[in-house]
């Protein structure tokens, strides 16, 4: 789980430090989850997406994908939205149709599990971490600690059971890690 956390640690800190023109956004628009994110996950939904997985990684990896790099000024959120909405990658329902999945489908699944991970991630940010980001005084830890501070706000609209439940099938979804690989 510690690399899938890191994975979702990406995404996020991508939009946190590579995203956005300093102090132009607020944290109410930056981190405003799409709606799929924020539902709830239920268990015969992550056992189907735990099927899924191979299938998945095998067309990510087909279509050579790599995760979308964010856009001048996005926010988190729409990092994440990116990464989610990049791997819809030409041949993914073909690829899929084995499994009886296809992106209509796995899209809901992937966005509750990507959102549940970085929440999980955000809850266990080392207090050292964000200690260090409040001491620093530069305007990119600034900016860093500010959209850190509304990723974890829009963390708190993402439903604790699917954190747990995400959490209680670490072990299945370490796919995650090597998606596209």
């Amino acid at each position: 789980m510690r690399t899938v956390a890191l994975i979702t640690v990406f995404v996020v800190l991508a939009g946190v430090f590579c995203g956005g023109k300093t102090g132009s956004q607020t944290p109410a628009v930056v981190a405003k989850w799409p709606a799929e994110a924020t539902g709830t996950l239920t268990e015969d939904e992550l056992a189907q997406f735990v099927k899924v997985l191979p299938a998945f990684s095998a067309a990510l990896k087909a279509a050579n994908w790599t995760p979308t790099a964010p856009k001048e000024g996005d926010g988190p959120a729409a990092s994440l939205t990116a990464f989610v909405e990049g791997m819809n990658v030409a041949g993914l329902d073909e690829s899929l149709k084995t499994t009886g999945a296809r992106w209509g489908t796995l899209r809901p699944t992937l966005y509750k599990v990507v959102t549940a991970m970085t929440a999980l991630s955000v809850d266990g940010a080392p207090p050292e971490m964000i200690a260090q980001m409040k001491k620093d005084t530069s305007a990119a830890a600034k900016k860093g600690l500010k959209d850190f501070e509304a990723v974890k706000a829009a963390c708190s609209q993402i439903p604790e059971a699917n954190k747990q439940l995400v959490k209680s099938h670490q072990p299945e979804l370490q796919a995650l890690q090597t998606l596209g690989r």
